[in-house]
């Protein structure tokens, strides 16, 4: 990595990354016990909770085996997360349920099942729900897996196998029919925004909230300059479709052949806008943690203009505008880091955050390439 860019606090060190964690593990684990023993009308075993260390930095990850029914099931459980300086100033679980559910009643594509849900907060103090834990292999966030995990250990065929089955399955959220009467009862039900300028209007939104410490408001030169460059070149739509949001490689479970998803991960982002915009995510999250961090990506990978190529030709739609979208994601995603940093750090957080870090720098080399 060069000298002049450095890792945000949350990736410099893993034991300050703000991953929620539990209260209190044992109480978590009784109640929980008790609860799924009703919704299952089955005595259930829970023997221990499991929390990955960095699994994300939004809700609580649990894993954990239950014993039921004369046999051991692995679960998955989410919980919305608690504190100070969350990452988003809402949490939707139950839209994240409808959209999965949705998903897998009315699609092809392969996500979590869920087996149980609590959104009242009832039972935990917060809302959760239960998945079954998908087997699989998923591409790790911490240390990037273009420098450590099991791709590292791939021949650059298997890799770029990989690469191209998320690919693959990118393009058909893309697809998805939003006109189908039980999808968009669905969609509209959950309220999300709607097309680039909602969204725009939440990230400007989300920037005004989440740049505050002790109720002080930490206004940033950078954050406003490419807020105001995105609205001022804000394209026409191409299409309205679903969009996935956190669409990126370490959001996905691969299957243990490799040759396929065995789930889509993590739709808290999900929205309704251009497809585009999925595509320039999954690209800028992995060209940021291998080139924004000066290090070469695994050989085998597909060149940007491979992977644009190959979705555009499996999609039918343009790529006019990528630049702009590959934009739209490096600002979002450094407001996220930025306000995580604040929670950590306070205002000197910020400073650095916006003159140093390597997120904003490689968000700087994004906006001054040439548009296509």
């Amino acid at each position: 990595m060069s000298e002049e860019a450095t890792l945000s606090p949350d990736f410099e060190n893993q034991d300050i990354r703000p991953t929620p964690v539990l209260d209190n593990p044992e109480e978590t684990r009784s109640k929980l016990e008790q609860w799924l023993s009703a919704q299952l009308n089955s005595d259930v075993s829970i023997p221990s909770l499991t929390v990955p260390e960095g699994t994300g930095m939004s809700n609580i990850t649990m894993v954990f085996d239950a014993k039921h029914g004369g046999a051991t099931h692995s679960y998955v459980a989410r919980i919305e997360p608690r504190g100070d300086y969350l990452v988003f100033p809402e949490y939707d679980l139950d839209i994240q349920c409808q959209v999965i559910d949705m998903l897998s009643a009315d699609t092809d594509l392969p996500v979590p099942e869920i087996v149980a849900k609590e959104l009242s907060g009832a039972v935990l103090g917060k809302p959760f729900y239960i998945m079954k834990k998908t087997d699989g292999l998923i591409p790790p966030d911490i240390p990037p897996y273009h420098m450590d995990g099991w791709l590292t250990e791939q021949s650059p065929e298997t890799r770029r196998q990989v690469w191209n089955a998320g690919l693959n399955r990118l393009a058909q959220v893309s697809q998805v029919d939003i006109s189908k009467s039980s999808i968009s009862g669905v969609l509209s039900d959950c309220a999300l925004p709607g097309n680039l300028d909602e969204q725009l209007t939440y990230w400007e939104n989300y920037y005004q909230w989440a740049f505050n410490r002790d109720g002080k408001f930490l206004p940033h030169d950078a954050a406003e300059r490419i807020l105001k460059w995105l609205r001022e070149h804000q394209p026409k739509e191409q299409a309205i479709r679903l969009c996935w949001g956190d669409s990126r490689m370490a959001n996905v479970i691969f299957t243990s052949d490799k040759t396929d998803v065995a789930a889509l991960l993590d739709w808290e982002m999900v929205a309704l806008g251009d497809p585009l915009q999925d595509l320039a995510w999954w690209i800028y999250m992995d060209e940021l943690f291998c080139h924004g961090l000066d290090f070469p990506p695994l050989e085998g990978f597909p060149s940007r203009a491979e992977s644009v190529q190959t979705w555009a030709q499996q999609t039918g739609y343009s790529v006019e505008h990528l630049h702009y979208y590959l934009v739209f994601a490096g600002l979002r995603f450094a407001l996220l880091l930025g306000r995580m940093a604040i929670g950590q750090n306070g205002q000197d957080a910020i400073n650095s955050h916006f003159n140093q870090c390597f997120e904003v720098k490689y968000l700087e080399k994004i906006l001054s390439e040439i548009s296509a």
